[in-house]
């Protein structure tokens, strides 16, 4: 996981420095999802050894979270890739801007959710787990 982690920080951080309005807000989404997950592993990690069922029962929610910041992590990666194909001579500058476009639209709508993903595994168990089989 940690150079999973690692690779998402170094696509985050080239996002960020890229010098385009798009791309650091594409970056700077990406760190914060970055660091729900990371928060969101060291519970798990800190927490299953006392609580396994506390952190089971964020297990879904860690899937979201994962599932989104690996999303925005590869469409800051296709994002970057179009910048710099968006350079060359014979770009195709619609195929590429829109990329871009896509990009910004994930890091704008659905990043965000990491969050609310991040808020469900730290502090969603007792919710979950206050009911007993019976009272179903």
């Amino acid at each position: 996981m940690k150079g999973l982690v690692a690779e998402m920080h170094q696509v985050s951080k080239q996002a960020t420095e890229a010098g385009a309005e798009d791309l650091s807000a594409i970056g700077t989404a990406l760190s914060v999802g970055i660091a729900a997950v990371e928060e969101a592993t060291a519970y798990i990690l800190n927490t299953f050894g006392q609580n396994p069922r506390a952190v089971a029962a964020g297990s879904v929610p860690y899937l979201m979270l994962l599932g989104t910041v690996c999303g925005g992590w590869q469409m800051a990666r296709a994002a970057l890739v179009a910048q710099k194909k968006l350079a060359a001579a014979n770009a195709d500058e619609s195929f590429y801007q829109a990329k871009i476009a896509t990009a910004r639209f994930y890091a704008d709508h659905l990043l965000p959710r990491s969050a609310s993903y991040r808020h469900e595994i730290l502090n969603g168990a007792a919710s979950t787990l206050r009911l007993d089989e019976g009272q179903f």
